[in-house]
């Protein structure tokens, strides 16, 4: 079983995933990765074998834009391999045996083939309808922040670099620094790495 993650995301999102199928004595293996990078994704593409499982976050970590996302769709239904994704409920929820996760594919291929209409995700810990949208981090943050964090670019070259306001800066380091000790924590809990 893999667990393929970008930095951005709270690795925790697989809790309820792991619960339904993890299976005991098997081993996972964790693998995060940058925003921009899959690298990561081509190494346990190519390392699956038939009864392995690769559980993602969301259809962005299969690529940067809806060519890239289809195009690895398509290589997991045309070899066989089982993918899930953890807001997309139904790659799960009926079982991830070949046969019904291929089908599953094929019809989130097709609406990401026809712009996404008919995916449904299942909202990420939203309490209520209530306040802002939330921001998503920039294109370059995981660069950034590691430049800032081993003082090779100050707090403030920092946020003109991100573009982002000062307040919003600094509550995404917060929330970026829970996520990085949140995957730390998933990787003990299951003692991996």
């Amino acid at each position: 079983m893999y667990i393929y993650t970008k930095t951005t995301e709270d690795i925790s999102i697989f809790e309820d995933i792991m619960e339904i199928i993890h299976k005991k004595d098997s081993d996972i293996c964790v693998s995060v990765e940058h925003m921009r990078s899959f690298q990561e994704l081509d190494k346990i593409k190519n390392e699956m074998i038939d009864d392995d499982i690769l559980i993602i976050g969301s259809l962005k970590s299969l690529g940067i834009n809806e060519a890239d996302i289809a195009n690895s769709l398509k290589y997991f239904i045309e070899n066989g391999k089982c993918l899930v994704v953890s807001n997309i409920e139904s790659t799960y929820k009926y079982g991830v045996s070949q046969p019904m996760n291929k089908a599953i594919l094929s019809t989130i291929l097709d609406s990401v083939l026809l712009n996404n209409k008919n995916i449904i995700e299942l909202p990420r810990n939203r309490k209520n309808n209530s306040g802002r949208n939330k921001i998503d981090f920039p294109n370059n943050w995981e660069e950034l922040y590691e430049n800032w964090e081993n003082n090779n670019i100050s707090s403030k070259e920092f946020l003109d670099k991100s573009g982002l306001k000062k307040a919003t800066f600094y509550n995404m380091i917060t929330e970026y620094k829970e996520i990085l000790k949140a995957n730390e924590a998933f990787v003990k809990k299951y003692r991996l790495g």
